[in-house]
């Protein structure tokens, strides 16, 4: 679908949830009001849940060369979710683009978010997110970066084919203020929620490849665990919220959801039984020294994360964060994701 650029601009509310983000908080903000979207019509909220590390005293400064930048000191650590809430209820746009502490915006990224909306071609636009350039082939990086190229792939032909795209990336996202739902408490994916809930109301998601985002890539295999298990637990908060509506929307919502994300979600399960039902077989012993010394010599040649390594690793986290899922959760506090560290 070809966008037209807009001619006229509504005020436009940035909004994102900082925690102890002072490496990159100022480049962040400046990256925002660096953009060719109308200055006086950007209004930037963030929401510090009582960071510690200097991060909001740079802010406060910056807030004398930005009058459109405000900044809401939570009144006790509340996590994500809980932040953006109370930031959309405090923000005037007409537009809201959510976003994260570490998403580096380019000049043209507002625009780009804010084009399909303006113009009454979609309620919501979901960016593309750019890593960084891994610094050495078969690396956690490389592959995450490899990852995440499919699932943009994926998301521009269910956009292109459906109207929607399953889901939104929730570092780099836009959709109207009136269409927006309060975040249940002590939800992960905040994202995947606000995506479904559109695709409930019968909205349109233009998935856009050029609103661009940057962000550092994470090169710590420990710190992908610690992500994707986060991860893991929101997607199974979501699929109990919205599981009457794979059959209220069987197509084409069902059949995305069950093929992109339910059986990707549930592949740690589902190998799990594979790997019990092979115990009783004579193939076990083969089939499970052969892949042991396949991921030993993975270690050895990549000396850190190659992909069969990762693969394993992030199943292994799915497979975490549905056995916390299943316990129960109470809190969506968070620690921010650790970037351009030594392989672990």
């Amino acid at each position: 679908m070809e966008i037209n650029a807009p001619t006229s601009f509504p005020r436009i509310s940035v909004v994102f949830a900082a925690y102890n983000e002072r490496t990159i908080i100022e480049e962040k903000i400046r990256s925002i009001f660096a953009s060719h979207y109308p200055q006086d019509l950007i209004e930037v909220w963030i929401g510090s849940d009582l960071s510690d590390d200097g991060q909001d005293d740079i802010i406060y400064e910056l807030q004398k060369e930005f009058p459109g930048l405000n900044l809401h000191v939570n009144t006790e650590r509340s996590g994500k979710s809980a932040t953006i809430n109370r930031l959309v209820e405090l923000c005037s746009g007409e537009i809201i683009v959510a976003t994260d502490a570490n998403i580096i915006f380019d000049e043209n990224t507002l625009v780009e978010l804010a084009g399909p909306i303006i113009s009454y071609q979609a309620t919501a636009v979901a960016g593309t997110l750019t890593y960084g350039k891994a610094k050495t082939a078969g690396t956690t990086a490389t592959t995450e970066r490899q990852y995440l190229t499919i699932e943009n792939k994926i998301r521009k032909s269910e956009s292109q084919k459906y109207g929607f795209c399953l889901g939104m990336e929730g570092g780099l996202y836009s959709m109207r203020k009136s269409a927006w739902q309060p975040i249940p408490p002590h939800t992960f994916m905040e994202d995947f929620f606000q995506t479904v809930q559109l695709i409930q109301n019968d909205h349109r998601i233009f998935y856009s490849g050029t609103a661009l985002g940057y962000e550092d890539v994470s090169t710590s295999l420990r710190e992908e665990f610690k992500r994707k298990k986060r991860i893991s637990i929101g997607n199974y908060q979501n699929l109990k919220r919205f599981r009457s509506l794979l059959l209220k929307k069987v197509h084409p919502f069902g059949w995305v959801f069950l093929f992109h994300k339910i059986l990707r979600w549930t592949a740690p399960q589902a190998m799990l039984i594979g790997a019990l039902a092979l115990v009783f077989t004579p193939f076990a012993l083969p089939t499970f020294t052969g892949v042991a010394v396949l991921v030993l010599l993975e270690l050895l040649f990549y000396r850190g994360a190659g992909p069969l390594v990762y693969f394993c690793a992030m199943n292994l986290a799915m497979l975490q964060g549905y056995l916390t899922y299943l316990q129960g959760v109470s809190s969506s506090v968070w620690q921010p994701t650790k970037r351009n560290q030594n392989e672990s």
